[in-house]
C-alpha cells in the first residue's frame, strides 16, 4: 500500500525534555528574597560538574501595580534582547504571598520557565516533556510478576535489571564459538 516514508513513526517528531533545558523557578527567586518590593539585580549560573554551563542575568521590579522581571542572556555569542516577565501572586492559606511567572508567549501562570535554543516559555510553549513520561515502562507487569514471586516491591525489581543491563553493556563481548579447552599449567 504505502510507499517508502508513509508510516506515522517515520514523521514522528521527538520532543525536547525539560532536564535538557535550563529552568527558572519563581520559588527560588522567592527564596532568594528578589521579590520583596523595591528593585533588584541579580545573576543565574547553570554548571555541571563544577564547569559553567550559562548564565542569565535578571533585573526584578515589585513597584505593587506593574510586578516584573527581565532577564537578560547572551545565545549564540550575541546579546539576546531583554525579556520581560509578568509576575502575578496568590495569598496560600498558610499567609503571605506566592509569585508566579506569567509566560511571555502565551500569559499563563506558571511556576517554572524554561529557556530552549535563546527562547524563554513555559513547557507547553517549548513543547517539552519530562523524560519519565518518555521511559520506557514496557516491562513493568513482568517486574511486577517477578516481585511477586520474590517478595520484594516491583520498583526495587526494575532498579536491579537496569542495573544489571547497565554492567551488561559495560561487559566486552564473548565469542559466540565453543569455549576452548583450558590445559591446566604445570
Amino acid at each position: 500500500m504505502g510507499g517508502y516514508g508513509s508510516g506515522k513513526n517515520n514523521w514522528r517528531r521527538v520532543k525536547e525534555k525539560v532536564e535538557n533545558c535550563r529552568s527558572i523557578d519563581a520559588n527560588t527567586f522567592s527564596r532568594w528574597g528578589y521579590f520583596k518590593p523595591g528593585f533588584r539585580i541579580g545573576t543565574l549560573t547553570w554548571s555541571r560538574g563544577g564547569n559553567q554551563r550559562g548564565s542569565c542575568s535578571f533585573v526584578v521590579n515589585i513597584d505593587g501595580s506593574d510586578d516584573s522581571i527581565t532577564f537578560l542572556y547572551n545565545y549564540g555569542g550575541k546579546l539576546h534582547p531583554g525579556v520581560r516577565v509578568r509576575l502575578t501572586w496568590y495569598h496560600p492559606g498558610f499567609g503571605g504571598r506566592r509569585y508566579l511567572f506569567r509566560c511571555p508567549r502565551c500569559g499563563k501562570r506558571m511556576r517554572t520557565l524554561h529557556i530552549m535554543y535563546g527562547e524563554i516559555g513555559c513547557r507547553i510553549c517549548l513543547d517539552l516533556t519530562y523524560e519519565s513520561c518518555v521511559e520506557n515502562n514496557r516491562f513493568n507487569s513482568l517486574y511486577k510478576y517477578i516481585a511477586g514471586r520474590h517478595g520484594e516491591t516491583w520498583q526495587d525489581v526494575k532498579q536491579s535489571m537496569k542495573a544489571l543491563e547497565r554492567r551488561a553493556q559495560k561487559e566486552p563481548k564473548r565469542s559466540r564459538g565453543r569455549p576452548r579447552k583450558q590445559t591446566p599449567a604445570l
